[in-house]
């Protein structure tokens, strides 16, 4: 699946606003898919605000300068932060960072959905996890990358130097710097903004 990465996934707020115009069909599909599996789980449906949510401030999405990001980069994030314990909903994004979602709800794990896309030229099954165990395991990895975490949150001066991709310590890596770090950050803010406006995060590619 990792073969040729191809467009870079960007993060959205919600599932419908990460297919094009075009794709609704396949929108409505994949929520419906998804739907079914949450009743299997006792967890109540879920469904898009009518009014989408606006996650940029100017550029800025939430506070990252990224909305978007290499396949590769995410890979090698979501990879990276297996290596000290098991992070489920992370592992969802290394084994298929072109399509994923996690939703507002305390799954107890990923869930396959019986949804498929064509992604590289084969058909590959959409997976849901749990948006707030994903928010948990990124502050988790932020230790993992050196990045200081203060009341549950990163400060504003410590998200200026990632968007700058300034050193936090000395001897970091220029792939931390330039690569990792700021990866963080964009997948850090799409749950935080997620979590505040009680939608999906949606990672499409």
């Amino acid at each position: 699946m990792h073969n040729g990465w191809g467009m870079p996934t960007s993060l959205f707020l919600g599932v419908r606003r990460s297919y094009a115009n075009e794709a609704q069909e396949s929108a409505r599909a994949f929520l419906a898919a998804m739907n079914r599996v949450l009743a299997e789980s006792g967890m109540a449906p879920y469904a898009d605000p009518i009014e989408p949510v606006n996650p940029y401030a100017g550029y800025l999405f939430g506070r990252s300068t990224l909305d978007h990001c290499s396949p590769q980069v995410l890979v090698e994030l979501a990879t990276l932060a297996q290596a000290t314990r098991k992070r489920p909903n992370l592992a969802l994004i290394r084994d298929n960072p072109h399509r994923v979602t996690f939703v507002p709800r305390p799954l107890p794990r990923p869930l396959a959905t019986g949804f498929s896309e064509q992604i590289g030229g084969r058909d590959v099954q959409i997976w849901i996890g749990s948006l707030s165990q994903l928010a948990e395991e990124l502050l988790s990895l932020a230790r993992d990358l050196r990045i200081p975490v203060t009341n549950r949150d990163v400060t504003d001066e410590t998200v200026d130097s990632i968007n700058i991709f300034r050193p936090l310590h000395e001897r970091d890596s220029t792939k931390v710097i330039e690569d990792l770090r700021p990866g963080w950050l964009a997948l850090h803010e799409g749950a935080r903004l997620a979590m505040q406006n009680g939608v999906a995060l949606t990672l499409a590619g």
